[in-house]
């Protein structure tokens, strides 16, 4: 993406160290991080489902499907998501939650319950407060750096290649509403199916003689006829004890429990809507923020910026030698910005960003953020260093060796698994094909299908990546084959290639170029156990030896 506009003929004012300084001190206090009070909100509400007493469903007191509790119960675990995705709508449902936690209705149980809900309801007014201190540090960082810029806000030069941000989310939002749309209206059918026969039933008394089953009791009539009848809890029906029955032509049920078990549909449509309505609130959110910023006019502040690890860098523009202030994972659609350039956007956290800068060979290049804004973090520290090291010190040892055992290379040099693991990748892929067929094996119910099948395209793609991995290095460069897809890569792109302690075999480019991942090639412990190295071993160790000795490429 290019622009015709120099960053040098931009009236933009610098940000200078000592404005960076000021913006970088606003920090969110410890007590305000959503990793502290997400988890102590969610253990007090597990603790307090925990504690309630099960439902007693009688013939006078009938139970009933429980929407309502069913929806507040899971309004907790989605303010939780929200306190880490969405501060904006945590602010809302933080007093939403209160109100609900307020009625007593909802806290029938002992004192481990009301203990529980008093937890629960200082967690979300822990939550709200730190919701609130988090938008107000957002808000301080936006005045500081609209106070660098002079409070001027500048036309953003127009982009050639329109980026649209939000929309797969949008998308997949709706998607998920009308799932969950679908889903409560197929319920609430079912419930008001369940109403009209109750209410047209006769009560026909009978005896439980079994309750062995995990859905059902099987029942006595006066007559001497055995049927199965559903219920929710089984064991709360002794066998010998006297129950009313529903009957109203084929549909029975007890009279105390006259509505069919919806624990499933109610998981469904409030999983599936808390999910539909937090894309959609984040697409919502992404959208204004981008067409603010790239719609323009906008703040502008001069300043030094460079890819670094996949990501673009800020830096102030006199401190070129210091650490940089925030980062952002950019539109990689031209080439990556260096030196002096000028970004379109008031610094902030889930900030939205134009950067105009100058690429390779003095070329104007225009890049537009593709994640918000994060504040500029150093790279954890390795927790084991010294196994780390011993792996780099055996990996650096099989190059040298490869160098002095390898000749100039006549054609293309290919590597690819062995027959173990293409053996191993194949059996994965059989069994993950023979699980459904087990009988019993999932059940019926909805989301073990769907765990079976998450797992299966995870695990199946790692299988499918053993079986087709595959380097081929001819006087180009790298031809890298993952799963379906090949990649080229020049020789000049190339930095080495490395087979990582937990497998993988990773070719490492030059900076500003994300790396190529292979994924799992083989298990280290296997090669330990053989004493031999794998072809994917010996790919990095010959690959690296080729990128720097020229003479052994093809």
């Amino acid at each position: 993406m290019t622009s015709t506009t120099a960053p040098a003929d931009i009236p933009a004012r610098p940000w200078l160290s000592a404005d960076a300084q000021r913006w970088a001190a606003v920090r969110l206090p410890g007590w305000a991080r959503p990793l502290w009070c997400a988890p102590v909100l969610l253990v007090a509400v597990i603790t307090a489902i925990a504690s309630s007493p099960y439902p007693l469903c009688t013939t006078d007191a009938p139970c009933g499907p429980m929407w309502l509790d069913a929806i507040g119960t899971a309004g907790f675990f989605v303010h939780a998501v929200w306190l880490f995705a969405l501060p904006e709508a945590a602010l809302l449902s933080a007093p939403l939650l209160l109100l609900w936690t307020a009625d007593p209705a909802n806290w029938s149980g002992g004192t481990g319950e009301h203990m529980a809900a008093a937890t629960v309801v200082a967690a979300l007014c822990w939550s709200w407060a730190a919701v609130a201190a988090r938008l107000r540090m957002r808000r301080r960082q936006r005045a500081l750096a609209l106070e660098a810029a002079g409070g001027v806000a500048l036309p953003v030069p127009s982009l050639v290649v329109p980026v649209r941000r939000g929309m797969f989310r949008a998308v997949t939002g709706a998607a998920a509403l009308v799932v969950a749309v679908v889903a409560a209206v197929v319920a609430v059918t079912g419930d008001r199916a369940d109403e009209a026969h109750a209410a047209a039933a006769d009560r026909v008394p009978a005896v439980v003689v079994a309750n062995g089953a995990d859905d059902h009791l099987v029942v006595r009539f006066a007559d001497g006829t055995r049927h199965h009848v559903g219920v929710a809890y089984p064991e709360d029906y002794e066998p010998g004890a006297e129950a009313a029955v529903l009957v109203d032509g084929g549909w029975m049920r007890l009279a105390a429990e006259p509505y069919r078990d919806r624990t499933g549909s109610q998981l469904l449509v409030l999983g599936a809507g808390g999910a539909g309505l937090t894309l959609l609130l984040s697409a919502a959110l992404t959208i204004i923020r981008v067409r603010a910023v790239r719609r323009g006019p906008a703040p502008a502040l001069r300043v030094l910026a460079r890819r670094k690890h996949g990501f673009t860098v800020i830096r102030p523009l006199d401190g070129r030698a210091g650490e940089p202030v925030l980062m952002y994972d950019p539109v990689k659609l031209g080439g990556p910005p260096q030196g002096e350039s000028v970004l379109f956007g008031l610094p902030a956290e889930a900030g939205e960003f134009v950067l105009v800068g100058s690429g390779k060979s003095g070329r104007v290049v225009t890049e537009v953020s593709a994640s918000p804004a994060l504040r500029w973090s150093k790279p954890a520290a390795d927790p084991r260093p010294h196994w780390n090291a011993g792996h780099r010190r055996a990996a650096e040892a099989r190059v040298a060796e490869a160098v002095a055992a390898m000749k100039p290379a006549t054609g293309p040099v290919r590597w690819q698994g062995g027959p173990v693991a293409r053996a191993g990748g194949g059996l994965t892929l059989l069994a993950l094909g023979a699980v459904p067929a087990v009988p019993g094996f999932l059940g019926d119910n909805w989301w073990h299908w769907i765990l079976c099948v998450v797992g299966t395209v995870t695990i199946g793609s790692d299988a499918v990546g053993l079986i087709r991995w595959r380097v081929t290095a001819d006087a180009d460069g790298l031809w890298v084959r993952r799963s379906w897809r090949t990649r080229h890569v020049p020789w000049s792109e190339v930095t080495r290639v490395d087979r990582t302690s937990g497998g993988d075999l990773v070719v490492r480019r030059t900076n500003g170029l994300d790396d190529l991942r292979l994924g799992s090639v083989g298990d280290p412990r296997w090669e330990r156990l053989r004493g031999r190295p794998s072809p994917a071993t010996r790919a990095a160790a010959e690959l690296t030896a080729m990128i720097r000795d020229p003479e052994l490429r093809p």
